[in-house]
């Protein structure tokens, strides 16, 4: 009985013993845990972090043009990009007289820089003076007759062809505004008569006669349709039977028009 007791002491003492080490060693952790565990700022609420940081992007302001007057770029192209720098930049009257000043050099530059005051501050007077002085380079009846002798040259895309009758059209209307109230029709018609493609030629004049309210493009559409899925050459079934399609499908467009009014 004596030993047992005596066992039982040795037992207690050794767990007493574990206990209080488990307990030096807890201790010793969290020392050492502790200060990477501390907070910033002592009066953040526990439990709630600081949000991230965000990055925040801010456009660059667009880069405008210097118009030099009769070099470098046109006077409308560097009127669209002018207006389109002030507005991207919110500016008064006066300071966008200031803005186009600081973007002019050479003579177009000395032009509105010996200007009554009045007129270089205003900066609709400043874009009225360049227009006038620059804007067009040769007479109205001169960019007629470019316009109008224009044809499709060899190797040059139906696209390409589009985009320089109307770059002509556009220099015209610049010239003289309001003097072609019928620019499309003009300009789309020029398109359809000097195609390079023979074929293409008669097709789009039946094209036109059927529906004359087809606009520019649309004509310019069919008209690659065509080119691209019935060259006679490939196969003249292949080009009926798209101009055939291309006139269906505009038949049908009008035919829907009508209805819904």
């Amino acid at each position: 009985m004596a030993s047992e007791l005596e066992e039982l002491r040795d037992l207690v003492h050794q767990l007493k013993a574990d206990n209080e080490r488990l307990l030096q060693e807890q201790a010793a952790v969290q020392s050492v845990e502790a200060p990477s565990n501390a907070r910033s700022d002592p009066l953040e609420p526990v439990g709630i972090r600081a949000p991230p940081e965000r990055l925040l992007y801010i456009p660059r302001e667009r880069k405008c043009p210097v118009f030099r007057g009769r070099t470098g770029i046109s006077v409308e192209e560097w009127v669209d990009e002018v207006q389109a720098s002030i507005r991207a930049r919110h500016l008064g009257p006066l300071d966008q007289a200031y803005f186009m000043l600081d973007h002019l050099e050479g003579e177009a530059k000395d032009e509105i820089k010996y200007r009554p005051r009045a007129e270089r501050e205003d900066p609709h007077k400043i874009l009225s003076i360049l227009r006038e002085l620059y804007g067009c380079s040769k007479s109205y009846v001169a960019l007629q007759e470019s316009f109008f002798s224009r044809k499709q040259l060899d190797g040059e895309s139906l696209q390409e062809y589009s985009h320089a009758l109307l770059a002509l059209m556009d220099r015209i209307q610049n010239c003289a505004p309001n003097v072609v109230p019928n620019a499309d029709v003009l300009v789309r018609d020029q398109f359809v008569e000097h195609v390079n493609d023979s074929a293409l030629c008669r097709e789009l004049k039946r094209l036109v006669r059927l529906t004359p309210t087809l606009s520019m493009l649309q004509v310019r559409t069919e008209a690659i349709r065509w080119e691209q899925e019935g060259r006679p050459s490939d196969n003249g079934r292949g080009a009926a039977s798209s101009l055939g399609i291309m006139l269906e499908s505009v038949i049908m467009s009008e035919l829907l028009g009508v209805l819904v009014e």
